[in-house]
């Protein structure tokens, strides 16, 4: 007996010391040891992915939305609990809400006519208001137009569960788990129901199921730790009373008849036990578990019975009601988005009930034969607003409008709204993540081969030529630029947002950088950058850590979207023989030293700004002559010292190393003049 003993002894130190820290490790546990059962494979999925069908759902796309990640999911499916990671990509959903896709709304409603996606987002109204008996009436009408759609299900399962119809709720996830078995927002719903009633070892399992399905569903993991917690944190009195109910009596486990699809017996009991029957069952001890799980749907049933027989009776009408007439649907139904007449009328006209269901049909057709997409599919319908082209890249906004990528961000360099409905887009550019809208590629990939692949001919040449660094160089008209000198940039211009981000998409990373002139529009020498790195303002605005490159000589000046280019020619320093290279290298050293007295020399708050803004001071290189430019030490003072930009360039033009160290001398000679008095 000392066993058993020790072991009750250990359970109930377990249980009186239980944390809520620790229960995300025994959740993680419970999931593993739940996947290794396989209990139904609720993981498993589909292998692959239909054209128009809803990653989360598996339903048609009725009512478009692309998320964050580039990933399109029906609307339904985005509403109640969030999804934090896409189910396709595991990427980052956004934060709703999103507007429809307009584009995959125009060939939805092309596709398929029948289908009415705003019918969804009604009911989603009636129910965030309330109005749970006027949502069972409009999804029996919308369940006349596609009775195959398991999102009107669900929807009829939540006003089931709001009008105590528990039983009536379960059948209906039951059934839409029948049909779609990898759905974690179903068995989150069905978990919910079962832990509000007090069934908390089915609630444990299902939100189990959900999160086998989807491991990121956090709600499912905060539900499964509030569970735990009424378990292994209870009231101190209690934990003695607990341990030996455990002896005499299991846990509580009171099963409810699943759902069997195709079953004969009709008169199938979904009914829970009361509160009453609950309490015949449950061990003292063990009330107290399940009482916080009970307590809020005991007092919404208790609230619901007090307000009489006859409101009991109407909810039992309304809820097992099959159909309801034209008239009736139409005193209860209020809606809140206009209708048209002719929608109107159609809806309610009997005579043309048989058009409701042209679009199960065209479904069905279109589902089971993507080729039919084929002659829907016009290529004008895929043409960016901003180019008049085919898309490349289609990237949609949070407004539900498509752009091509670079399109959008040079809209986007100008001002932060959409470029069709003024929408801000103000969060959308702070994030700058512009990630391509996946269907509608793999829909121009399929049903627009050949002009797809002409747009990218397109794409490759003006790539090409932005790439070519001879060529209609991009410059940067604005200050001196030298050699292996860093030279950082706050870019604020549309114009040179525009630059800097070809520049970076090209691989290039390299621009020219001139002074301006007053004739010219700039200088005729200057010095390419090449980009270290980029980092984006919330505005739109980039600060470009650059450093110094190749000199070049301009031979040709142009103009590209706003912003000046040029045809160059590299500068490069004459060689010289060894005679005359030892010569030269006694005066690199004399001005080297010169230069390094001059540096010493200075006010420690200039020799701290020096530093602080251009580094050190390159170190004295052996081979004077093994860079096209010369020594880095030379570029480093001359960006240092205090000289008219002008005498600056004529310095950067030379082609001469030796004529280079005499002006730099001569400048140093000045300036420790200057510093003597």
């Amino acid at each position: 007996m000392s066993g058993p003993r020790c072991g009750m002894a250990a359970l109930k130190e377990a249980l009186e010391s239980a944390r809520p820290l620790q229960l995300e490790g025994l959740v993680e546990c419970l999931l593993r040891q739940y996947r290794s059962l396989d209990r139904g494979g609720a993981a498993e999925g589909p292998t692959t992915r239909e054209k128009l069908l809803c990653p989360g759902c598996g339903g048609f796309l009725r009512d478009p939305v692309t998320a964050h990640c580039g990933h399109t999911y029906c609307w339904p499916c985005l509403r109640g609990e969030p999804r934090k990671r896409c189910r396709v990509c595991q990427g980052d959903m956004g934060c709703p809400p999103r507007r429809t896709c307009v584009l995959l709304r125009q060939l939805v409603d092309r596709c398929v006519p029948g289908i009415r996606g705003w019918q969804h987002r009604d009911i989603a109204e009636l129910l965030s208001a309330g109005q749970h008996q006027e949502a069972l009436h409009t999804i029996r009408l919308a369940m006349d137009t596609d009775p195959n759609d398991l999102i009107l299900r669900v929807y009829r399962a939540e006003s089931y569960a709001a009008l105590f119809e528990f039983g009536e709720a379960h059948k209906e996830l039951d059934f839409v788990l029948s049909k779609q078995r990898n759905w974690p927002e179903v068995y989150f719903r069905k978990a919910k129901i079962l832990q509000d009633t007090g069934h908390l070892y089915e609630s444990l399992t299902t939100y189990l199921q959900c999160l086998a399905v989807d491991e990121e569903f956090t709600s499912a993991i905060t539900e499964i730790e509030k569970i735990l917690r009424d378990f292994l944190s209870p009231a101190p009195g209690t934990v003695d009373g607990i341990l030996k109910a455990l002896e005499i009596t299991p846990l509580p486990n009171l099963p409810m008849k699943p759902f069997v699809l195709g079953s004969d017996n009709k008169e199938t009991s979904y009914h829970l036990q009361t509160n009453l029957e609950q309490d015949e069952v449950l061990p003292k001890p063990l009330m107290s578990l399940s009482s916080s799980g009970l307590h809020r749907t005991q007092s919404a049933h208790a609230l619901h019975c007090d307000e009489g027989a006859k409101r009991v009776d109407s909810l039992k009408r309304v809820s097992s009601e099959p159909l309801l007439s034209s008239q009736e649907s139409g005193a209860l139904l209020k809606r809140k988005l206009s209708l048209t007449e002719q929608d109107a009328n159609l809806w309610e006209d009997g005579r043309k009930k048989h058009i409701r269901h042209e679009g199960s049909e065209d479904l069905s057709m279109l589902l089971a034969d993507p080729s039919v997409l084929q002659s829907l599919i016009d290529g004008s319908d895929f043409e960016c607003s901003l180019c008049m082209r085919l898309f490349y890249e289609p990237v949609t906004t949070p407004c539900g409008h498509t752009f091509c990528k670079k399109c959008l961000e040079r809209c986007l360099d100008h001002t932060p709204q959409c470029p069709l409905c003024k929408q801000s887009l103000t969060e959308y550019l702070a994030h700058r993540i512009y990630n391509v809208t996946y269907l509608l590629e793999e829909l121009i990939n399929q049903y627009l081969p050949e002009e797809l692949s002409e747009r990218k001919r397109l794409h490759e040449e003006e790539t090409f030529e932005l790439s070519n660094l001879t060529k209609n160089v991009p410059i940067f008209v604005c200050t001196m630029a030298y050699p292996t000198v860093p030279c950082p940039l706050h870019v604020f211009e549309p114009r040179y947002r525009l630059m800097i981000r070809r520049c970076m998409e090209t691989g290039t990373k390299q621009f020219g950088m001139c002074i301006s002139d007053p004739e010219n529009s700039f200088a005729d020498y200057g010095c390419m950058l090449e980009i270290r790195n980029v980092h984006f303002l919330p505005d739109g605005r980039s600060v470009v850590d650059t450093i110094g490159g190749k000199r070049f000589f301009v031979l040709k000046r142009g103009m590209h979207d706003g912003y000046c280019t040029a045809d160059i020619e590299y500068l490069t320093d004459t060689q010289v023989e060894e005679e005359e290279l030892q010569q030269l290298r006694g005066l690199h050293d004399a001005v080297y030293a010169q230069a390094c007295r001059w540096f010493q020399n200075l006010r420690y708050k200039f020799r701290s700004q020096i530093l602080y803004h251009f580094g050190s001071m390159p170190e004295r290189e052996d081979n004077i002559q093994v860079s096209p430019s010369g020594p880095a030490w030379c570029w480093w003072l001359l960006a240092v010292l205090p000289v008219d930009p002008r005498y600056q360039l004529s310095v950067l033009s030379m082609r001469s190393l030796k004529e280079r160290l005499l002006k730099i001398q001569h400048i140093l000679t000045c300036f420790s003049r200057d510093q003597s008095k």
